[in-house]
């Protein structure tokens, strides 16, 4: 496996030399990276279809593995448009280059605090939204509950916060564990922990369902954990 470019306390990005590992490393350090992929691409299918035009958004999309995957998951999702949006230009770069080919996806440099989101009926985010912080993140989710159709959903994995210290405390070592398990040093343990300081900021789960549900989803829930891993569909 080949290590991230950590320098420093809070120094976590996403540009540079970074898109070349990226996907190694987070199979390395993300529970359920991989199976979380396998059930959003089979979760998008029940709200795509019928003889409307329909498109989809993947908020956050890197190298454009989980895009790629969803454009040609069935009939109905290769008739969908997709949108792929990232702010690292060298991401998306990367993603175009793993979608090369593909006449339905399209992937844009832009931000997602300020992009205009088209009407849609499915939208990713996955580990994307804890990167942004509460206020920006209830701003985006009630624009992306404005774009979508009635009936459309979106799908949100992040990294959480337990209730409790003693909780996170031990869920936090068996995260270790984990990583170590997977092939990853302590001290690049320690080190990526350090350079997400100030850059990841996760909240609770009941956090997350209270802005859902502040950003107008009528339905939402939990539908993948592990550990501080939760992956969560909301409806409109």
């Amino acid at each position: 496996m080949t290590s991230l470019p950590i320098t420093s306390p809070g120094s976590w990005v996403f540009s540079g030399d970074v898109p070349a590992v990226f996907v190694d490393h987070a199979r390395h350090s993300v529970p359920l990276y991989d199976a979380g992929h396998d059930l959003v691409c089979d979760l998008s299918t029940c709200f795509l279809g019928g003889d409307q035009p329909r498109v989809g958004y993947e908020l956050g999309s890197a190298t454009g593995q989980l895009l790629r995957r969803l454009a040609g998951h069935g009939p109905a999702n290769a008739a969908t448009h997709w949108i792929g949006v990232d702010r690292e230009a060298a991401m998306v770069e990367a993603a175009r280059e793993h979608c090369a080919g593909l006449g339905n996806v399209e992937v844009v440099a832009g931000d997602l605090t300020e992009i205009a989101f088209q009407p849609c009926d499915f939208v990713v985010a996955y580990l994307t939204m804890h990167f942004l912080p509460p206020g920006q993140r209830r701003q985006v989710l009630r624009r992306i509950c404005q774009a979508l159709r009635p009936g459309g959903a979106f799908f949100m994995f992040d990294k959480v916060l337990a209730p409790g210290a003693q909780l996170e405390d031990l869920i936090t070592t068996l995260h270790y564990r984990f990583k170590r398990n997977a092939g990853l040093s302590p001290e690049e343990i320690l080190d990526k922990k350090e350079s997400l300081l100030g850059v990841l900021r996760p909240v609770s789960t009941d956090d997350n369902l209270t802005v859902f549900e502040e950003a107008g989803f009528t339905s939402y829930g939990t539908i993948l954990k592990y550990l501080a891993f939760e992956g969560f569909i909301a409806i409109k």
